[in-house]
């Protein structure tokens, strides 16, 4: 196929040169009618870009197959037998991979830093979801990813798993083996479904981390908006082989994918992909290139620590466009510097903890941008050597290793049943009602079902006091937590 083809960024291009008459959905009518003050914020042809694909961007009956060309083109693109664009993100496409190889009651095993979306989606439809544990590295104080005796353990264990879901890469940008994982969910005879949210780009260049299919995963999902250049919640769905049934995969994909799905992004796919296929070695060398020097500047202010491959465990990579700090060496919080850092300097981190934090450069990163990241954070350790009490002081939090995995009851049962709230430090025992996932990551560290430990507890009041962002809790504050009641536990 012609892959310096995009479908469907030609088929919006000819819709700005012979405008419709519309008399549908949507109600703005390609900007004839704007929300007021929009247009001056975002602009006339965002508007005239926002059509819908059948009776839009296409035909009717899309005979012209705009939709369907792009998703060939993608296909080919990562060398998958199948690809879909999705525009409610990843955590759609990993509902839809989810529902295409388990039914409710089905097991299915996944990655203990799985995202949210992994775990909501089980809750929802009733799959039992058994956590495969990962890789903690101590002297970081984070996850990294399943190794294969893990799995093997997780198998032998759970004989009727459907499916494995792995998360790799990481946040932190490091991967798993893929191959050694593949074979072994292959002898099972269960697909491997990759969560490479932050991955889309490896297959277009050498210098990053190999493709999960090209390792023998059976389906991968990517977040094209990540890193790549496509509009927020753009993501791909790809399978190859046979253990998936494309089918059954194609039919999730309708049951969840709006009928009125986002043009502008799925252009956006579309264009990006385009790219990739074209010049994907050429533009992340120079990422690559970009990120390597500002390892080498960090590295050199005392006494920030960079990770690095030295640091990643035996059969793994990194991709070293995720640069990864520990502050903790400054006694204050990663919270404490991401906000510092933003209030200070306009800068806004990937991510930040209680020890560290993430810069992620992408296509989108320049020069300007680095030199802004070392400026503020040569400025951070210079205000704070002349005066600590700019930031407050902090206290290690326990360690990402003392938490545990301990369902004590189906989770829909835990979720729909009963429930109270109590303070954070009297839940030790109790069992989650909720799920309570930081962000980001978004790796849940309680969820409904599960008996809360009290490791739990010290970590969470560790991490709610250094400043951590709990993803839509039932108690904002986050004071208090729901958990099962007496009656129902």
């Amino acid at each position: 196929m012609d892959q310096k083809s995009a479908p469907l960024a030609e088929a919006l291009k000819q819709i700005e040169n012979r405008p419709l008459v519309g008399f549908g959905a949507p109600g703005h009518n390609q900007g004839a009618a704007i929300p007021s003050g929009m247009r001056a914020l975002l602009g006339k042809r965002v508007f005239q870009a926002d059509v819908l694909t059948p009776k839009g961007l296409d035909d009717r009956t899309e005979g012209a197959l705009a939709l369907q060309r792009a998703h060939e083109l993608a296909a080919e693109a990562w060398n998958a037998d199948f690809c879909r664009f999705v525009t409610g993100g990843s955590t759609q496409s990993l509902h839809t991979v989810m529902a295409a190889v388990a039914a409710p009651g089905d097991t299915i095993l996944i990655a203990a830093n799985a995202h949210k979306a992994e775990r909501t989606y089980a809750l929802a439809s009733g799959l039992d979801a058994v956590i495969v544990s990962v890789q903690i590295d101590a002297a970081w104080d984070i996850e990294h990813g399943v190794t294969p005796d893990a799995l093997r353990a997780a198998l032998a264990q759970n004989p009727s798993a459907k499916a494995f879901l792995l998360v790799s890469p990481t946040y932190y940008g490091v991967t798993s083996d893929v191959a050694a994982l593949a074979d072994i969910c292959h002898d099972h005879g269960i697909p491997l479904i990759v969560d490479a949210a932050w991955g889309g780009a490896f297959a277009f260049c050498e210098g990053l981390p190999d493709d999960p299919l090209t390792k023998g995963a059976d389906a991968a999902v990517y977040s094209a908006h990540k890193t790549m250049g496509a509009l927020a919640q753009g993501s791909v769905i790809v399978a190859k082989g046979n253990l998936i049934d494309r089918q059954r995969l194609w039919m999730a994909y309708e049951l969840f994918e709006t009928t009125s799905p986002s043009v502008p992004i799925l252009a956006t796919l579309d264009a990006t992909r385009r790219d990739h296929a074209l010049g994907g070695e050429q533009m992340w060398r120079k990422v690559l290139s970009r990120a390597e020097k500002l390892r080498t500047q960090i590295a050199k202010i005392a006494p920030l620590r960079v990770f690095s491959r030295e640091d990643v465990p035996a059969d793994n990579d990194l991709d070293m466009t995720k640069v990864l700090v520990d502050v903790s060496a400054l006694g204050v919080s990663g919270y404490a510097v991401d906000d510092w850092l933003y209030s200070h300097h306009r800068i806004s981190m990937g991510l930040s903890d209680a020890s560290h934090i993430l810069a992620v450069i992408s296509l989108g990163t320049t020069q300007s941008d680095l030199r802004k990241l070392v400026h503020g954070l040569t400025d951070l350790v210079k205000q704070l050597s002349a005066d600590p009490s700019i930031l407050p002081r902090t206290t290690p939090a326990p360690n990402v290793a003392t938490l545990s995995v301990d369902m004590a009851m189906p989770g829909p049962a835990a979720l729909n049943g009963a429930a109270e709230m109590v303070c954070y430090e009297d839940a030790a025992g109790r069992i989650a009602a909720e799920m309570l996932a930081p962000a980001p990551p978004g790796v849940p560290r309680l969820v409904p079902g599960q008996r809360i430990s009290a490791q739990h507890v010290a970590w969470l009041v560790a991490q709610r006091d250094a400043g951590a962002f709990i993803m839509d809790p039932v108690d904002p504050t986050q004071a208090t937590i729901r958990v099962v009641a007496p009656t129902s536990g």
